[in-house]
């Protein structure tokens, strides 16, 4: 089954008249959570953020770099990537392996995430492409797997912040 066909299996899922009858918003939400759960299956929904050779920028310029001139804070990357190999040893039976392949796409995306979501002002995805030093095209593809990764559950709770900021 392709990418595109299995996602879009998703998308159009028969669904039980049980759930026939949930409010619009609802239905939407089983949608979208089962689309998650489908690309997880998918390994070029991991792939997508690992690169052929390891940066030259070491992680901690890189962190710096980007907190430097994006709004966040390193406890809701850890929420974020921990969710995201949770999500992913639920689904598939295997963690998503977070390494250094992979590591400072995941970080430029989930800074990008975080931004928008916490933030009332937050810039646009050419400046987090230019910090993050990729094209403003792999940086949109990026942002949709990292969300569909973390199962569209962006919001973090103040107890589960303050759990990862110890």
């Amino acid at each position: 089954m392709s990418k595109l066909s299995g996602l879009a299996a998703a998308l159009t899922l028969d669904l039980a008249p049980s759930t026939r009858d949930l409010p619009p918003h609802s239905t939407l939400w089983l949608s979208l959570t089962t689309v998650s759960r489908v690309t997880l299956t998918m390994p070029a929904a991991t792939l997508t953020f690992h690169v052929r050779n390891v940066p030259t920028i070491s992680l901690e310029a890189y962190l710096l770099r980007t907190l430097k001139y994006c709004l966040t804070t390193n406890e809701v990357l850890l929420v974020y990537f921990d969710r995201m190999s949770n999500l992913s040893g639920d689904a598939v039976g295997r963690s998503f392996v977070i390494d250094s392949f992979n590591i400072h796409h995941l970080v430029i995306a989930s800074v990008t995430i975080a931004s928008k979501f916490f933030n009332n002002v937050f810039y646009t995805n050419s400046r987090y492409a230019q910090v993050g030093g990729l094209p403003l095209a792999e940086l949109n593809q990026l942002e949709l797997q990292f969300v569909l990764l973390n199962d569209f559950r962006l919001v973090i709770s103040s107890v589960e912040m303050q759990h990862y900021a110890e």
